[in-house]
């Protein structure tokens, strides 16, 4: 085996082992020791081959991006703009609380730590994520400003994160984290969609309003 193809081997050991202490442990906080011993190499190789334990956590939801990714465009079927976001929002949610043991914490982690190398990367990624569902509204948007596709896009990520922060720190469970990613991504977009998709999205938005916390629990919660 060449020297650079026995290199990709030991990374990827060390993106498993990682991802084997995160869903055993419920946890990031095992140390790059621990990582090394896991993966069967010593400390200082494991910080050669890979980089700091940021970085290792930052590949792992990268790649993780890529397969949401994927899943989006293969869910995707229909032929309406506006639907096709909502779905993407859905199917976002849909990824995320299947596996809350393992990006409950890897958010929690790397939501409070300022990473100025990997965190731009993965924000772009997740971004690009959006601006991929909003590219077909794209066009019908050209004649709307100042509204733009980028625009939208943003919003439904910065929504996006938003409501995930809240299913992290456990104001919302996974149902209600869904229903908050559905309902606001669908009262961003009701007043861009046609009559008739307009009233399948505040018929949506009743409902999931109604798998809301109030918002006086909400508060409580965030105090507590």
């Amino acid at each position: 085996m060449r020297r650079e193809q026995q290199k990709e081997v030991r990374r990827r050991a060390i993106l498993h082992s990682a991802e084997t202490l995160v869903r055993e442990t419920h946890s990031v906080d095992f140390s790059m020791i621990d990582l090394g011993k896991r993966a069967g190499l010593s400390t200082a190789t494991t910080y050669n081959l890979i980089g700091s334990k940021a970085t290792v956590l930052y590949t792992l939801l990268n790649q993780s991006l890529s397969r949401l990714f994927e899943q989006s465009r293969l869910a995707y079927r229909g032929n309406d703009p506006i639907e096709h976001i909502l779905m993407a929002a859905d199917v976002a949610a849909r990824f995320f609380t299947a596996d809350p043991n393992f990006y409950k914490p890897m958010m929690m982690f790397l939501l409070g730590v300022p990473d100025p190398v990997h965190r731009p990367q993965f924000m772009q990624m997740a971004f690009n994520y959006w601006a991929d569902a909003v590219e077909e509204l794209a066009t019908a948007l050209k004649t709307s400003e100042p509204v733009e596709a980028a625009d939208i896009a943003l919003n439904c990520h910065i929504l996006f994160a938003g409501a995930l922060d809240l299913w992290v720190q456990n104001e919302l469970d996974n149902a209600q984290f869904q229903a908050q990613v559905h309902h606001s991504v669908a009262i961003q977009l009701v007043f861009l969609a046609n009559k008739r998709v307009q009233n399948r999205l505040l018929k949506s938005i009743r409902e999931t309003r109604a798998q809301l916390p109030p918002l006086a629990r909400r508060s409580e919660a965030a105090a507590q």
